[in-house]
């Protein structure tokens, strides 16, 4: 992906301002239930030099708490597999229900380390319907994702969230602020999106009122 394979810095106030929501919903998720390698994480949309990425702006939340934190600050193509499918469409992304592991392996190729059967990516929509931030989560549970309640949940989750910092867009912390991003063209890669996914169109993904990008840094002023 040219010049941004590299993680870049991201600012820790913004790391914090979603790590919080992340475990809730991961100790939601796991509610009397033992849910195999389920991990979570957060991207941003994120513009360098006039093209739009996705960026990981935390690490991932899994069995033992916080994990791989080497991730944080990468760069992905605005459509790049699930989370690209969620950036184009504007809609929810999931796994779709499989009879067995053996029928969704099927259609998919593995790479290294990748022992997922069920993935989620749910955009948080802004003015314009434009993306601000994707949820992705994964996990080894066949068809976890494939539960219509399971992900209507996680959405109503990620209204409150929206509906949390739409009130810190009118009445910030101080010290505290949402500095504009930049917009740019989209740059795009290599698709690489499994043929087991689908969209929940009909399942609403969570929507801003007022925030239109998702850069939270300690300020002076």
């Amino acid at each position: 992906m040219d010049d941004y394979q590299n993680p870049e810095p991201v600012p820790p106030a913004s790391q914090l301002a979603v790590l919080p929501f992340l475990a809730a919903v991961d100790g939601y998720l796991r509610e009397n239930l033992s849910v195999p390698r389920l991990r979570l994480t957060m991207h941003r949309s994120m513009t360098r030099e006039g093209r739009d990425y996705l960026q990981q702006i935390c690490p991932y939340i899994g069995d033992q708490g916080i994990e791989d934190q080497s991730k944080v600050g990468r760069f992905s193509p605005v459509n790049s597999r699930v989370i690209g499918a969620a950036y184009e469409s504007r809609n929810i992304w999931r796994t779709k229900k499989f009879g067995s592991v053996d029928e969704l392996n099927a259609l998919i190729e593995r790479v290294d380390g990748d022992s997922a059967n069920s993935y989620l990516a749910v955009p948080f929509l802004g003015i314009n319907d434009a993306v601000v931030l994707i949820l992705y989560a994964d996990c080894e549970e066949l068809n976890f994702f494939a539960d219509d309640k399971r992900v209507e949940r996680i959405a109503y989750m990620g209204q409150g969230l929206c509906r949390l910092f739409d009130g810190l867009q009118k009445e910030p912390f101080p010290q505290l602020r949402n500095f504009p991003l930049q917009k740019g063209s989209a740059n795009s890669g290599e698709p690489g999106l499994y043929p087991i996914h689908e969209p929940c169109k009909h399942i609403s993904p969570p929507k801003f009122q007022d925030v239109i990008a998702f850069n939270y840094e300690a300020s002076v002023a």
